[in-house]
């Protein structure tokens, strides 16, 4: 197999003639070669061309024989002789994190697997003496230089890579060493490795580039590969993979294996704790039509891994369905990472969403990965999406399109595994007609749309949601709390919700903080903008009569919550009137006409 290198990584400007025997383009030596395969023609700005040169063997194109010119698309696989050639810019996606080292799995039989069986007393102590070392660095990137730089000076690798396991069980480049190298590791001797806890090797074809500044020649051969797997907290993590030309002994084994196992954290750090077991998904509330449908459309949604658009007034619980597309589909295992577009500051946009590398820019310390490298097999909800700055939507568009990223201040691009969920308060089209949101991120976003419609046009869904808050909140809160009186339930239901289910959430927390004794929420708990909200001026008309269409108008609701606060005062007062006023902020003769009014008995 051959894989993409520095030679064929630039842009060509002309003919790249493949064979044998091609001067100033492609040499591969294989047999099976022609002494001129064939061509990649420039085409200007439109792209390349492939066209066969009369070869023995033919050239094929993404398995099928080349019959005539044909132009190349991204990701197009060229198969000439023994060698494969992948058509950029998908070359990206190949390189590891840190030069252009390329890592190329192959289906390879392991019946040439070994292991160490009986390493010598001195190499495990030195084994030993190295783990104890990287283990005790101060920081994960000591302990991955104490680990590359002890593996170098031990084992003398000509190419090493470190894969990590994503949550869909694929193994994706997390770096390589050195610049330039080329690495072909077959997947079932990784699967061995962490199958067994134990640093196997085997013979493995390799490639060998040999790039100058006219032309790349590939040279085929046998080489060495050893793998040894990485765990963290006792769960399977990755793998660091080596090649060399020689046969790998067993005390190299034995220290390779001692080294991955201690350095497992520092060389395969997870994106987010780890877990033994999906979480219980708890689907949203859905007793309203509008809520149903949209559950109805994220499930469907779940099963397949396009991008999904969410729409809705802030507070509607875009979050929750978001959640629930993650745990419905075939990501559930892998992390779900949220992040407010609108609440990041322009200056670190960039590097929130598509991380640094260290030196990047004043304060970068260290190397960090972005939000989509912590997503990676998983899901990424982006909230706000409408608040991101117009460069920042470019480079998204970018992400969506080709599954790589590149952090700010590196070389080379990281392909990424991530289902994007966006989220927004915003009217995007509008957004696009301004000339403030980028048309074509608009559909690339716009694939899936659900829209959650505000809590004041789904009133069925009040009550449920105040249950499930309120027995959420007790639980965190250490307040004892059951159910809702009556007129709070009552209250609750007349309320149009302005901050939606957000406002519902803050309004049962703050009842739980102040309500008195007693197992229920009553009325006089609540906050008084839901006791007695205040009209608003852009709330559309929910009927013509002057009661609500519960049967309870505003003043009899307004009379009950006056009365309870009168009473809670007096008995907070012992009595006392004239300290029951002053607390209640009004007069003592407007709280004697009070107490007429309502018939407040002093002993109750």
């Amino acid at each position: 197999m051959f894989g993409p290198c520095r030679g064929i990584a630039r842009e060509l400007d002309a003919p790249l003639i493949v064979g044998r025997a091609a001067e100033g383009g492609l040499q591969l030596l294989d047999d099976k070669v022609s002494r001129e395969h064939c061509a990649i023609d420039p085409i200007g700005p439109a792209g390349h061309v492939l066209r066969d040169l009369s070869s023995r063997n033919g050239t094929w194109l993404n398995g099928q024989l080349l019959q005539e010119p044909t132009r190349l698309r991204p990701g197009d696989h060229i198969s000439v002789g023994e060698s494969v050639l992948v058509y950029e810019p998908s070359f990206d996606a190949l390189r590891a994190r840190d030069g252009e080292s390329t890592l190329v799995l192959t289906r390879s039989r392991t019946e040439a697997a070994r292991s160490g069986t009986a390493p010598s007393p001195e190499a495990l102590a030195r084994a030993g003496e190295l783990a104890l070392r990287a283990a005790n660095a101060p920081s994960p990137e000591a302990g991955v230089g104490l680990v590359l730089e002890a593996i170098r000076a031990a084992l003398h690798p000509t190419a090493l890579t470190v894969l990590r396991l994503a949550a869909n069980g694929s193994m994706r480049p997390l770096l390589a060493r050195p610049l330039g190298a080329h690495l072909t590791v077959s997947r079932e001797l990784v699967d061995s490795a962490l199958r067994t806890g134990r640093a196997l090797t085997m013979p493995e074809a390799q490639a060998f580039p040999d790039t100058d500044n006219l032309r790349t020649r590939v040279r085929r051969g046998e080489a060495h590969v050893l793998c040894a797997p990485l765990y963290v907290a006792g769960q399977p993590a990755g793998a660091l993979c080596l090649m060399r030309e020689t046969a790998f002994s067993d005390e190299e084994l034995a220290l390779a294996g001692a080294l991955a196992g201690a350095a497992g954290p520092s060389l395969c750090p997870p994106s987010e704790p780890l877990r033994a077991s999906v979480p219980s998904y708890v689907p949203p509330v859905a007793e309203s039509a509008s809520m149903r449908e949209a559950l109805r459309v994220a499930t469907a949604a779940s099963q397949v891994q396009s991008t999904v658009l969410i729409t809705g007034e802030s507070g509607t619980g875009k979050e929750e369905v978001a959640r629930a597309i993650h745990s419905l589909g075939a990501r559930s295992r892998g992390p779900f990472i949220a992040v407010n577009c609108g609440a990041i500051p322009a200056e670190l946009a960039e590097s929130e969403l598509f991380g640094h590398e260290k030196g990047a820019f004043t304060g970068a310390v260290s190397a960090r990965p972005g939000v989509f490298e912590q997503a990676d097999g998983g899901t990424l909800f982006l909230d706000e999406v409408g608040d991101l700055p117009a460069p920042l939507q470019v480079k998204l568009l970018r992400v969506l399109q080709d599954r790589v990223v590149q952090r700010v201040g590196g070389r080379a691009s990281l392909p990424v595994d991530v289902r994007v969920v966006a989220a927004t308060h915003r009217n995007l089209i509008e957004g696009v007609r301004a000339g403030t949101f980028r048309e074509d991120l608009y559909w690339r976003l716009n694939v899936v749309r659900i829209h959650l419609a505000p809590l004041r046009d789904r009133p069925e869904d009040v009550l449920p949601l105040a249950e499930r808050f309120l027995t959420r909140l007790s639980a965190q809160l250490g307040r004892r709390a059951v159910s809702f009186t009556d007129e709070a339930r009552t209250a609750l239901r007349a309320c149009t919700w302005p901050g939606n289910a957000r406002q519902l959430a803050n309004a049962i927390e703050r009842a739980l903080v102040l309500k008195g004794p007693g197992a229920q929420v009553g009325l006089m708990d609540l906050p008084p903008e839901v006791v007695a909200p205040e009209p608003r001026a852009d709330a559309p008309e929910r009927g013509g009569t002057a009661a609500p269409a519960h049967g309870v108008t505003l003043a009899e609701v307004v009379g009950k919550v006056e009365r309870e606060h009168i009473v809670l005062a007096l008995k907070r007062a012992k009595g006392v009137k004239s300290t029951a006023a002053e607390a209640l902020g009004i007069s003592r003769p407007t709280l004697d006409r009070k107490i007429d009014e309502y018939g407040i008995n002093l002993f109750e």
